[in-house]
């Protein structure tokens, strides 16, 4: 019951705060749910069984027995990490709102994306796995469109057409195989080999769309305005949670049903992947606004994280998921600081900005700290996933590895040219008055940057679980079968006997 007490929490906890009578109340409600959800989900890492490549903490309940359609749910050591970041993650974005929101639906839709995420990342049915994935998009169109920016609306509206196109194509190839397959059960579907059209058109309607949810270039066009219009906390979701499902969704499904349409699509995927981090880079420098060059930036950084991905070695495997991880801390503890600034001064130009680290300095040397592992330093959780990832790439594509290098070049050109101008140089008279991070805020960012040396200090104990699991569940559904490969050689065999009769009757 575990898994379903982590879906069901969250949803109880977002209809509570919806009814709760005192409006005020109703973020130390959220918090406290998010907090108990948490700690609950600990007993994941402690209770995993490392030495076990399959599904743990399995359940399995009828919904609809005669399609074949069940409450199926299981984690291993792909989707293990990934939940109990978003745990981790939920409780500072619902601790951060406190001085910005106090409305009830603000923090309910906290929660309900919560419970999508964590039914997404569990489901071994895919009818429920498709149900949760579009279930994120009700909490995440509300986040945007009532609580964002400006331009919220037309935010929103590029966001939700852009993920409806890539789930509507999802759902067509997903009722295609479950009905050749006669079951909606990842695990018999994940045995059953699919003729070559099949795989193609397949692969190519489901990674649509969870490249779009990542995003992949040229498929981010969603992506910066959502990004800046969005508040804070929501930003962070959509960042640090929501773009890793798209990874998830390929890690999970395009690869392990699909592997030989995987394997012909990998080159590509692996050059636009490449084009997106060089894009992102170079976007991010042509930025004035600060949380717009973030925006850009995590797009760079998704883009190596795709490029580890399809080298298909498990040293590339491990850098990405590793890299998932910490690009979700980071970027998380980034844009929440980058909220704090705004509710200080509401802009997020920089020329409004200048000399911020006296009057701030405690948010000047987290800011620093978080950057810092973005750029990839040794030590802090940027730098192992990267390590990995590179390694992986220069083995299988020298140029795009060297070209992916580039990129990182540019991210530490405009990492500090946003730093030096927003806390550096000449300070702004108004200034005077500005506070530095209160006890609050000071005890929502700690756990980040704590979580950001503990990763680049241990990255083993990150690494660890999700090996086997990318090994047998990804790695070795790549392999061709046994019987295909004894056809192959006895074909090679046939042709070269032939070869030699050819040239003795001559």
């Amino acid at each position: 019951m575990t898994l379903s007490l982590l879906i069901g929490l969250p949803l109880v906890g977002a209809i509570l705060v919806g009814l709760f009578p005192w409006e005020k109340a109703t973020k130390a409600l959220a918090f406290l749910v998010s907090l108990t959800v948490f700690i609950f989900s600990l007993q994941l890492y402690t209770q995993f069984d490392l030495a076990n490549a399959g599904f743990q903490f399995k359940e399995l309940y009828d919904l609809v027995p005669n399609l074949g359609i069940h409450y199926a749910v299981g984690i291993d050591g792909i989707s293990l990490w990934l939940i109990l970041l978003t745990t981790f993650l939920v409780p500072l974005v619902t601790l951060a709102g406190f001085g910005a929101f106090s409305q009830r639906g603000y923090y309910a839709c906290i929660l309900l994306l919560e419970s999508a995420v964590i039914g997404t990342l569990v489901s071994t049915d895919l009818f429920l796995f498709y149900v949760f994935w579009e279930m994120m998009l009700i909490p995440a169109f509300f986040l945007i469109g009532i609580w964002g920016g400006e331009n919220r609306v037309k935010a929103t509206i590029k966001f939700v057409l852009y993920t409806m196109l890539g789930s509507l194509l999802m759902l067509v190839a997903l009722l295609y195989i479950t009905h050749e397959v006669k079951s909606f059960d990842y695990s018999k579907i994940a045995d059953h080999f699919f003729a070559e059209d099949t795989q193609f058109w397949c692969f190519l309607a489901f990674a649509l769309a969870f490249l779009i949810k990542v995003p992949l270039f040229p498929f981010h066009g969603w992506l910066p305005e959502a990004y800046v219009e969005a508040p804070a906390g929501g930003t962070v979701l959509l960042s640090a949670v929501m773009a890793k499902l798209g990874v998830y969704g390929l890690l999970r499904f395009c690869i392990p049903l699909f592997p030989d349409a995987a394997k012909a699509f990998a080159p590509w995927i692996m050059i636009l992947a490449v084009v997106g981090v060089l894009h992102g880079a170079l976007m991010a420098t042509l930025q004035t606004n600060f949380k717009k060059i973030l925006a850009y930036s995590s797009l760079s950084h998704m883009g190596m994280i795709l490029l580890g991905i399809f080298t298909f070695s498990l040293t590339g495997l491990q850098g990405g998921v590793l890299q998932m991880v910490s690009h979700g801390v980071y970027m998380a503890g980034l844009f929440l600081l980058v909220g704090m600034l705004y509710e200080r001064r509401p802009s997020y130009e920089m020329s409004n900005f200048g000399g911020w680290a006296k009057t701030t300095p405690v948010l000047a040397t987290l800011f620093l700290l978080l950057m810092a592992a973005a750029l990839g330093m040794p030590g802090l959780a940027g730098f192992v996933g990267e390590i990995l990832i590179l390694v992986s790439a220069y083995k299988a594509n020298t140029v795009l590895a060297l070209l992916a290098i580039s990129g990182f070049v540019l991210s530490a050109w405009y990492f500090f040219y946003l730093y030096g101008k927003v806390f550096l140089g000449p300070t702004n008279k108004k200034q005077n008055t500005v506070l530095d991070l209160s006890a609050r805020e000071i005890a929502l960012l700690l756990p980040l940057a704590t979580a950001v040396l503990w990763i680049g200090l241990s990255p083993n104990f990150f690494l660890r679980p999700m090996e086997k699991s990318l090994q047998a569940n990804v790695i070795e559904r790549l392999k061709p079968a046994p019987a295909m490969t004894d056809f192959a050689a006895n074909q090679r065999h046939l042709q070269e006997e032939m070869e030699k009769d050819k040239k003795g009757s001559r």
